[in-house]
C-alpha cells in the first residue's frame, strides 16, 4: 500500500468515527473550530509575555513570546510556498466523509491550522519543556479534530505539524540575528505599557 492509500485509509477509519458519538463529536468541534485552540494558545502566550520571576526572566518569556510570532509567520509562508507547489484536494471533495465543519477551500497539504498551532509548541517547549507539552496536546488535538471531522488527512496534519516544528526550530537557531528585532519590539511593547 502506498504512503497516500495509507493516508486515506488512516483518514477513513478516524473520519469513521464521526457522527457516532454525540459527545465526542461535540468535542472534536471544539477543537476543530478556528477559534478555541488559537485563543488557547494566544493567551498561554500572553500569560508567558507577562511572567517571571526577575526582570531577566521576563525578558526571556517576553522573546520567547516574539519568537512564537516569528516562527508563526514563517510556518505561514512556508505553508504557502508548499501550496503554490502541490495542491491537493480537502478530503471532502474527493469521497464521502462526515463532515463536521465548513468547507475550506485552500489546499489540504499541509495544514496551516497544524502549522501554527506546532509552532507555537516548539517555541514553547524551547522556553519551558511544560508549556511546550501543553501546547503541543493542544496543537494535536486540533490536528486530530480536523481528521475527524472531516477537513484534512492525516499526512496533511503531520507536514503541517513539520513545517511549524521546523519554522520554530529556524527562529531558535537564529536568535542572535534575530536579537536586535526582539529588543525593539519588547522595547515598544515596555512604551505601551504591556510589560
Amino acid at each position: 500500500m502506498s504512503a497516500m492509500g495509507l493516508d486515506v485509509t488512516l483518514f477513513n477509519l478516524i473520519n469513521g468515527f464521526a457522527t457516532g458519538a454525540p459527545l465526542l463529536d461535540r468535542a472534536m468541534r471544539l477543537f476543530v473550530n478556528d477559534y478555541f485552540v488559537p485563543t488557547t494558545l494566544c493567551l498561554l502566550a500572553a500569560a508567558l509575555w507577562f511572567s517571571g520571576a526577575s526582570r531577566d526572566d521576563r525578558e526571556r518569556n517576553q522573546r520567547a513570546v516574539v519568537a512564537m510570532v516569528l516562527a508563526i509567520l514563517l510556518a505561514n509562508v512556508v505553508v504557502k510556498l508548499c501550496n503554490l507547489v502541490y495542491f491537493r484536494p480537502r478530503p471532502f471533495s474527493v469521497q464521502e466523509v462526515n463532515l463536521l465543519y465548513y468547507r475550506p477551500s485552500d489546499s489540504s497539504l499541509p495544514s496551516n491550522a497544524a502549522a501554527v498551532g506546532f509552532a507555537f509548541a516548539g517555541v514553547g517547549w524551547q522556553r519551558d519543556r511544560r508549556l511546550g507539552v501543553v501546547m503541543g496536546i493542544l496543537a494535536g488535538l486540533f490536528g486530530f479534530a480536523r481528521v475527524y471531522c472531516g477537513v484534512h488527512y492525516p499526512l496533511d496534519i503531520v507536514a503541517g505539524g513539520l513545517c511549524g516544528l521546523f519554522s520554530a526550530w529556524v527562529v531558535g537557531k537564529s536568535e542572535r540575528l534575530l536579537a536586535p528585532l526582539m529588543a525593539a519590539i519588547i522595547t515598544v511593547g515596555r512604551r505601551l505599557y504591556l510589560a
